[in-house]
């Protein structure tokens, strides 16, 4: 076996074939991620603008991928080297080490002391391996992967760190539970959604709030105005204008909500989330049915005030106008205490699992 640091034309043409390969051989999951490596491979995208971005695939002695990843560095999560968008056959053990060790490789030319897998270059790119493997499609923006996947990384004797989603059926009872708490915060803030004439101004807000909530969290660091328009002008392709929802005290920006479709309802199993996925949604007018809260950050002085119930009681608002009326949340650390009582008392139980995978280099 040898490795390939991924560089031409023909090596990356390779590096997604396999991809696709995996999915067809795994036909219950969506591919969330191919739409953002092409990106990255044709430099369409600022993903890459402060990180160190190497792909990397091993082959047998046939030139047949056996695994493959994308390892990324940057200097504002300085400890960590990630490896990224792992993909793998089945029973590829050594391959796989070969490739985590190539990565660790890499960390240590940058100093980092901790090796970390299922971290996407930033936690808006996406969070965790799945490690509750039902037969159900996975939902937009999080990954659907077999279960030999983990394997692989337990084998390593990696530290796991844990993550929940949660789900809901009707979500009408579980709010009108809190009515009282509702009206307050809808007589204390007002609230505003994304305009996409005012792109510029919405999306800074939204880079703001965000490193202001979340700093200090695992894994997280601060975004940039241009990455987080980037990508809220090509989620705005497919979502609704109303699925960032700001709330204002006294005219300053405090929190904001964010939820939107589950565009993989569009698409097939095995297949990935591209192109025609923009037009059945545009053209054939297909009607989603579940709806996703993908995000809720509060400014720490409003933690208290009742309106992480007001922010979701407006996202179902919105959702219900789409004939929503069940979804499920995106994956939240299992250390992150607030966010986790929120969603068991506004949803009706625990779903699907993820693990992030940390390794001391």
């Amino acid at each position: 076996m040898q490795e390939v640091v991924v560089k031409t034309k023909k090596e990356k043409e390779k590096f997604l074939k396999f991809r696709r390969k995996i999915y067809n051989d795994h036909p219950i999951f969506v591919d969330n991620n191919s739409f953002m490596i092409k990106q990255l491979f044709s430099n369409k995208t600022c993903f890459s603008d402060n990180k160190e971005v190497i792909p990397i695939y091993i082959e047998d002695d046939n030139f047949n991928i056996k695994c493959e990843c994308i390892a990324v560095y940057t200097k504002e999560l300085p400890e960590y080297i990630q490896l990224c968008f792992f993909e793998s056959e089945k029973n590829e053990s050594a391959a796989v080490k070969m490739l985590v060790d190539k990565v660790i490789e890499i960390g240590k030319k940058y100093n980092c002391t901790k090796l970390v897998v299922g971290l996407n270059g930033h936690v808006n790119y996406g969070l965790g391996l799945l490690n509750s493997h039902f037969h159900i499609k996975n939902s937009f923006g999080v990954s659907g992967n077999p279960s030999y996947y983990n394997d692989y990384f337990k084998e390593l004797r990696c530290e796991e760190v844990f993550l929940n989603t949660y789900v809901w059926s009707d979500m009408d009872s579980n709010v009108n539970k809190y009515s009282g708490i509702i009206n307050k915060a809808n007589s204390a803030y007002s609230f505003e959604f994304l305009e996409k004439d005012k792109l510029d101004y919405y999306s800074k807000i939204y880079t703001d709030l965000n490193n202001k909530c979340f700093s200090g969290y695992r894994y997280y660091y601060n975004r940039t105005y241009k990455e987080d328009k980037e990508m809220l002008k090509e989620m705005l392709l497919f979502m609704k204008p109303d699925s960032l929802i700001f709330a204002f005290k006294d005219s300053e920006p405090v929190a904001f909500i964010f939820w939107y479709q589950d565009f993989n309802e569009l698409v097939s199993p095995g297949e990935e989330f591209g192109i025609k996925t923009y037009i059945k949604n545009l053209f054939l007018n297909r009607k989603i049915k579940k709806g996703k809260i993908v995000e809720i950050g509060i400014l720490e002085d409003y933690r208290k005030s009742g309106l992480a119930f007001g922010l979701m009681n407006q996202a179902y608002l919105r959702m219900k106008k789409y004939g929503i009326k069940q979804g499920e949340s995106s994956w939240i650390l299992e250390e992150n205490v607030d966010s986790n009582s929120i969603c068991k008392a506004t949803c009706d139980d625990l779903y699907k699992r993820y693990v992030v995978y940390e390794k001391d280099i």
